[in-house]
């Protein structure tokens, strides 16, 4: 799978975990609080537990990835520039609480404001998979190994679709709201799970892997 032009990867070159399970977490209300179109790198605040989860992924041996929407950038509130200048102070934060994660890739497309959005652009764009699959092609990730932590049923949706193993969906964010339609989404071969916080959902985590 090549990767469209428009899609942002941290590197081009992750370092590969052949056969690895993956830790895929959605950025905005997951690893940072949610801010409405977060553009400014002085509004970056790490989620409770955030840090401690790569932490635990990290020593476990897991590949772990981020996979965000960004439709702020189609929309023109946000600009590639202020997107990267939050991810390296993200990016800063979870190294100080050592934290790091392998990958982090962004999707801007949004149907109502790419031009020449179609069938192609939807799977790049949660809750389609290719973002999650992609990045497990980058790695060599193990999907069928693989959970999902996400704060909208579009993450968890995604996960399903991308043949995981299992999600989280994590009451910070918008994950109160969103928890019944996530729920829904498990079904024979596809767990979900439902936490309060990170820390629980690490805790979770712990008992699935």
């Amino acid at each position: 799978m090549t990767t469209p032009p428009d899609i942002w990867l941290s590197t081009p070159t992750p370092p590969r975990r052949q056969g690895a399970p993956g830790l895929f977490l959605d950025r905005d209300g997951v690893l940072v609080k949610e801010v409405n179109y977060l553009k400014n790198k002085e509004d970056v605040a790490l989620e409770t537990g955030a840090a401690e989860i790569v932490a635990w992924g990290r020593a476990k041996g897991f590949g772990l990835v981020c996979v965000t929407n960004q439709s702020g950038i189609a929309r023109g509130l946000i600009s590639w520039a202020e997107f990267e200048a939050v991810e390296m102070e993200i990016a800063r934060q979870l190294r100080e609480q050592e934290g790091t994660l392998d990958l982090t890739l962004a999707c801007p497309f949004h149907p109502d404001f790419t031009d020449g959005y179609g069938p192609e652009q939807d799977r790049w764009r949660k809750p389609g998979p290719a973002m999650i699959e992609h990045g497990a092609a980058l790695m060599g990730l193990d999907l069928a190994k693989s959970w999902l932590v996400g704060d909208k049923a579009a993450d968890i949706e995604a996960a399903k679709r991308a043949g995981l193993k299992g999600a989280v969906i994590v009451a910070t964010g918008y994950g109160a709201e969103e928890r019944e339609a996530a729920m829904a989404q498990e079904s024979k071969g596809f767990t979900v799970l439902s936490a309060a916080t990170l820390d629980e959902a690490r805790a979770l985590l712990e008992m699935a892997f």
